[in-house]
């Protein structure tokens, strides 16, 4: 096992963090526990464990935060290469759009047999601007069966993938424009101040039940998130990496410790603090652990190093995908076990096993017989470094 390094060196995109892959497993359970853990109550005890699978959500922030870490390293380390804009969206189209359009070509495949009733805001999807369609109109969350109600496809999920598209188009052009990397965490710092801001303007003035669609489902309101990974990236590839990657768990344990009192302090499901502050304070904590993560040998790394969640991590994004797409259907089996077990426990726990283990499988086959083949085309968008990285490597195998 690793002992803890007694300096921890500046990063660059070239260094690999398996542990990170136990973050995005941990992130992908809160989210699918989030969605499908329901009928855990009834006593002292599932009525805790409820309360704390309602807040699964915070999964969604987690996984933002560390896109923003690891997109933001990327684009700095990079930012003076050749064909910077061309190789990054090639390299992020091969790992993001194939599942993404196989699943909406498979809903339009199945539409002539589950009778899928199409709206003109569907339209956006495609183009990753879904958020703003179900902004507009939420009931675009879901394609209808007309004839076979329990497998309607299930599309709300798709707005994190907005949200995350939407920041790739806009943040390389920001880094590659400003270069300087402590302008560059200024400028993100004072977007989140903004997002804040933005927030509290918005918690003042819409209705609570216009909140969920036009503020935390949109970038504006939601890009701190993101922004204080693309700080983290930044500040540990200065000077100061040590001092501020030990720092990142005492950010993370003021952050939880603040986030779990204003939960108590104020527990209501839409309460002003939590669509305000409180997504603040989810970045902060985000960042925290996704930095205190990073040093080999630490109590976050053994955790999250461990190979079952480094596991589910690597196939997490697929997981993602697919986990919500028929909801419906399980939720007909569910109503089927509890009326032959006369449980909604029982039910719930047979259900949602059966579902996550069905889910990772899919998630797996996905990537290993249908991702992969685009991933491959990753070698022909290498950036400068790595191409003089392989020709220093022929070299010197050629003197040997």
């Amino acid at each position: 096992m690793p002992t803890p390094q007694r300096h921890f060196a500046p990063i660059d995109f070239k260094s690999r963090f398996p542990a990170l892959d136990g973050i995005r497993a941990l992130a992908i359970v809160m989210v699918f526990a989030f969605h499908y853990g329901g009928g855990t109550h009834g006593g002292t005890f599932l009525n805790l464990i409820n309360q704390i699978r309602l807040r699964g959500w915070t999964g969604v922030d987690l996984f933002f935060t560390l896109s923003g870490f690891l997109i933001t390293g990327i684009l700095y380390d990079t930012r003076t290469d050749s064909h910077f804009f061309k190789r990054f969206f090639a390299r992020r189209s091969v790992r993001i759009f194939p599942i993404f359009y196989l699943v909406l070509l498979i809903f339009a495949i199945l539409t002539p047999i589950l009778h899928y009733q199409w709206k003109i805001g569907h339209a956006l999807f495609p183009f990753y601007l879904g958020n703003l369609s179900l902004a507009a109109d939420p009931s675009l969350e879901t394609i209808q069966s007309a004839t076979h109600p329990a497998w309607s496809a299930h599309l709300v999920h798709f707005w994190t993938l907005c949200v995350e598209e939407q920041f790739y188009l806009i943040w390389p052009l920001v880094v590659w424009l400003v270069r300087d990397r402590i302008r560059l965490i200024r400028i993100a710092g004072g977007l989140s101040v903004l997002a804040l801001l933005l927030r509290v303007a918005m918690v003042a003035t819409v209705p609570v039940s216009k909140l969920d669609t036009w503020m935390a489902h949109q970038l504006p309101f939601r890009m701190d998130s993101l922004l204080l990974g693309a700080i983290l990236a930044l500040v540990l590839r200065g000077p100061n990496s040590d001092t501020w990657q030990r720092q990142c768990r005492w950010c993370f344990l003021s952050s939880i410790l603040a986030f779990i009192g204003l939960s108590i302090a104020a527990p209501q499901e839409n309460a002003p603090w939590l669509n305000t502050i409180g997504f603040s304070l989810l970045a902060l904590m985000s960042a925290g652990l996704i930095g205190a993560t990073l040093r080999p040998g630490s109590p976050a790394f053994r955790l999250f190093n461990l190979k079952p969640l480094r596991t589910l991590g690597k196939y997490s994004y697929g997981f993602y995908v697919y986990h919500l797409l028929w909801a419906g259907a399980w939720a007909a089996l569910i109503s089927d076990l509890t009326h032959r077990f006369h449980s909604s426990v029982l039910a719930n726990a047979i259900s949602d096993v059966l579902n996550f283990v069905v889910t990772f499988f899919v998630a797996k086959i996905s990537y290993d017989f249908f991702e992969v083949r685009f991933l491959r085309f990753k070698k022909n968008f290498e950036y400068d470094s790595e191409l003089r990285e392989h020709k220093t490597n022929f070299a010197e195998e050629l003197k040997a």
